[in-house]
């Protein structure tokens, strides 16, 4: 019966699964089948143990009470799935069942609770979903219930507390909910509590004090709240204590000092507060301390120096104050310290030479002062070295060089100042270095070229002067180069074409000179370009259309000349080009309307000539579009219109011509450019910005309705060369525009309009074309002029605004001429535009 039971089962596996049980065959003795266990005395079947063999198929076959004798089922880590058939129940003298590491699915079968016997069960690492049943208070002998990493839900179960002779419980990595019961200090054989990694809430029982045999409790991951029990100081026999990842609050206990075997205590990711206290430092078995991630406060206890079996402390992220206090340097065994993010203050002590063992040393973002020790050097150990975001003065120490294993320097933000010392070169293994921001001068030392597994490179934001050496060029595994903001001088060397791996290399702000090197295209991975604000001259290369990958290239602010190379049109990746304040020279190329990924375009303060290209019309991601103060002519493209994400469109100060597009009515969301009017409210700004003659071509108040506003900043605009004419409807009728005779008042300001324009003085005066003189009131009769709109589609809001601030910008006294818009097709943009003013 026991036989044919198995081989029922064989058969319902997959093929592999069954060459693998090769030896279960029919009329064969079964206690000599593979995994297959017998009491020799009546060859019944007592044990199956088929653990990490590979078995594919489900239990559901398995005709469990046809095997009434057997004592251990052992399956774990197979690939079994499917429910766990409650049938199981009926192995009544089962001690031992292991499905763990498998893809079982389904409950837990409340049938379990009939196997009494039962001393180990072991389910984790499967897909078990639903509660753990009540019925498990019926496993009175259990010694070890393992249920870890499934998808159990609910709440843990107060019956729990019958399992008295429960030595480990481990129901970590699942979706566990609700508190931890009282009920779990009844547990009073527990030697191993881990509950880790579930939606546990409330706080932790008093009663776990109760677990004297206690030696591993694992709580962390969990909504934990309120204090640390100071029962938890009952657990003499703990050696690893895990709270973190949690919300508990409150200070850490005294009681804590009791805990004199624990190896291991992990409180970070809390939100502890007050001081750590004093009796830490009786932990004299401690190896590992995290305390990190807190509201911690006060200073560093100096008896956290008795701690001499330490390997970790980790008390960053905290508001710890005062000085690192000299007793660090007694912790020798010491591997990683982590001080960073607090507030500690005074100087770097000598004694941290002692740490002879140390592999990192954080303490960064803190307001430490002073000079780094020369001991520093002692630490041939370390790998990773960061002292940034401090208040550190005086130079780098010549030991640094000692430091043969460091792979990360990190000593950015400071007030570091003299040299950057040639024994930097001598830190071959070293991959990130960052010196930025800092009072550094005098020159890149050459020794730095020896640093070849260097990948970061920050030296930016300090002093530095003369040439970039040659030496760079032999970094090839660099792939972020920053040396912006500083006073370096030459030009670009030729060599930078070496740094095949190159995606970010930033040279702005310095006062480079000289071209941009053609081997500059080599650099096929850059994603990142930047060299303005330099003094570079010469052409852009036409080599530069190999980036790409080049996401952002800045040449603005330098003294460019010659074309805009068609190759520019390849960099289709580009989102921001910025050409801007050279002395480029020819049309916009055509190409350009290739990147179809770009954002902001600035090609503006150049000597640009011919018309802006239709193709600026494909460039449908566009935001920003400045070419204001160039040499364009033309007309206004009415492709430009398809810009719809356009928020600032800037075309002043050309030579452009014909009438304004009412496809640029379709530009939606039009702001004003941040260059050109900064001072004038928002509409007037907008219109200003892109169109400043049609706006205001010599007016001194622009006026809508009642209310005046002082154009301040538009007055310079009013002397560029554009001759743009509103978009009027030539065939309007003549009743809804005001009338001109050769001695009227409006032909007269035509006339004034036509020599203004003539005019190029910027020494004009606003109250030479006023007709108000002083106090003397105006003899003109009062103007109306209505503007009317019907079709949105054929009179674009834009147009209807820009007609509107055209007629309002007549040089006539402000108080005797009024518009009045009737707007029949109700678009809101027409209403905004107008009523932000009002």
């Amino acid at each position: 019966m026991e036989a044919a039971a198995l081989l029922e089962w064989k058969a319902s596996l997959d093929n592999r699964s069954q060459s693998l049980l090769s030896s279960w065959v029919v009329r064969s003795n079964h206690c000599d089948w593979i995994g297959v266990g017998c009491k020799m005395a009546g060859r019944v079947i007592t044990h199956i143990n088929l653990k990490s063999y590979g078995l594919r198929g489900t239990l559901s076959n398995l005709n469990f009470s046809s095997l009434p004798h057997l004592l251990s089922l052992d399956l774990e880590n197979n690939s079994l799935y499917g429910t766990i058939p409650s049938r199981i129940g009926c192995l009544s003298r089962l001690t031992n069942l292991s499905l763990s590491a498998n893809r079982l699915s389904g409950s837990i079968p409340p049938l379990m609770g009939q196997l009494s016997n039962l001393k180990t069960l072991e389910l984790h690492q499967n897909q078990i979903g639903g509660s753990i049943p009540h019925e498990i208070r019926f496993l009175i002998s259990l010694v070890e219930l393992s249920l870890y990493s499934n998808n159990l839900t609910g709440t843990i179960p107060t019956s729990i507390s019958n399992l008295v002779n429960l030595t480990t419980l481990k129901l970590g990595g699942n979706h566990l909910s609700g508190c931890i019961p009282q009920e779990i200090g009844m547990l009073r054989s527990l030697v191993h509590l881990r509950l880790p990694r579930n939606n546990l809430a409330g706080s932790i029982p008093a009663s776990i004090g109760n677990l004297v045999n206690l030696t591993t409790l694992y709580l962390w991951a969990n909504h934990l709240s309120g204090s640390i029990p100071g029962e938890i100081g009952m657990l003499r026999s703990l050696i690893a204590l895990d709270l973190s990842t949690n919300s508990l609050m409150g200070s850490i206990p005294a009681s804590i000092g009791n805990l004199v075997k624990l190896n291991t205590l992990h409180l970070f990711d809390n939100h502890l507060s007050g001081y750590i206290p004093q009796e830490v430092g009786m932990l004299r078995s401690l190896i590992v301390l995290d305390l990190s991630t807190n509201s911690l406060t006060g200073t560093i206890p100096s008896s956290i120096g008795n701690l001499d079996n330490l390997t970790s402390l980790y008390l960053h992220h905290n508001r710890l104050f005062g000085s690192i206090i000299d007793e660090v340097g007694m912790l020798r065994s010491l591997i990683n310290l982590s001080l960073a993010m607090n507030n500690l203050s005074g100087s770097i002590p000598a004694s941290i030479g002692n740490l002879v063992n140390l592999t990192t040393l954080y303490l960064w973002a803190n307001h430490l002062s002073g000079s780094i020790p020369g001991e520093i050097g002692m630490l041939r150990s370390l790998i990773i070295l960061d002292l940034s975001i401090n208040s550190l003065t005086g130079t780098i120490p010549s030991s640094i060089g000692n430091l043969y294993n460091l792979t990360s320097l990190y000593l950015h933000h400071n007030h570091l100042s003299g040299s950057i010392i040639d024994e930097v070169g001598m830190l071959r293994s070293l991959i990130n270095l960052s010196l930025a921001t800092n009072n550094l001068s005098g020159s890149i030392p050459a020794s730095i070229g020896n640093l070849v597994n260097l990948t970061i490179l920050y030296l930016d934001t300090n002093y530095l002067s003369e040439s970039i050496p040659e030496e760079v060029g032999k970094l090839r595994s660099l792939i972020d180069l920053e040396l912006q903001r500083n006073n370096l001088t030459g030009s670009i060397p030729a060599c930078i074409g070496n740094l095949v791996n190159l995606t970010t290399l930033y040279l702005f702000e310095n006062y480079l000179s000289g071209s941009i090197p053609g081997e500059i295209g080599i650099l096929r991975s850059l994603i990142h370009l930047g060299l303005s604000t330099n003094n570079l001259t010469g052409s852009i290369p036409a080599s530069i259309g190999n980036m790409v990958n080049l996401n952002t290239l800045h040449l603005c602010d330098n003294r460019l000349s010659g074309y805009i190379p068609q190759e520019v049109g390849m960099l289709r990746s580009l989102i921001v080009l910025d050409l801007s304040r050279n002395s480029l020279t020819g049309s916009i190329p055509t190409s350009i309307g290739n990147l179809d990924h770009l954002m902001s375009l600035f090609l503006d303060t150049n000597y640009l000539s011919e018309s802006i290209p239709e193709e600026v019309g494909k460039l449908r991601c566009l935001v920003d579009l400045e070419l204001q103060m160039n040499n364009l002519t033309g007309s206004i493209p009415v492709s430009i219109g398809h810009l719809v994400n356009l928020t600032i469109l800037d075309l002043s100060e050309n030579h452009l011509s014909g009438s304004i597009p009412g496809e640029i009515g379709m530009l939606r969301f039009i702001f004003p450019s941040t260059k050109s009017a900064n001072n004038v409210k928002r509409m007037t700004k907008m219109f200003v910005a892109i169109f400043p003659k049609l706006a205001m071509e010599n007016e001194y108040r622009i006026q809508l309705k009642t209310q005046e506003y002082p154009s301040h900043g538009v007055k310079v605009l009013a002397y560029n060369i554009n001759n743009i004419k509103p978009s009027f409807n030539e065939d309007s009728s003549k009743e809804d525009q005001p009338t001109t005779t050769a001695n009227s008042p409006l032909a007269e300001n035509k006339a004034k309009k036509k020599l203004f324009q003539e005019d190029d003085n910027p020494t004009t005066t606003f109250e030479e074309t006023q007709y108000e003189k002083g106090a003397k009131s105006s003899e003109l009769a009062p103007i109306d002029v209505l503007v009317t709109t019907v079709d949105l589609t054929k009179e674009p809001p834009l147009t209807t605004a820009n007609t509107v601030l055209s007629i309002l910008a007549m040089d006539y006294p402000v108080d005797k001429i009024a518009c009045y818009v009737s707007d029949d097709g109700t678009a809101m943009l027409t209403f905004e535009a107008l009523a932000e003013n009002v």
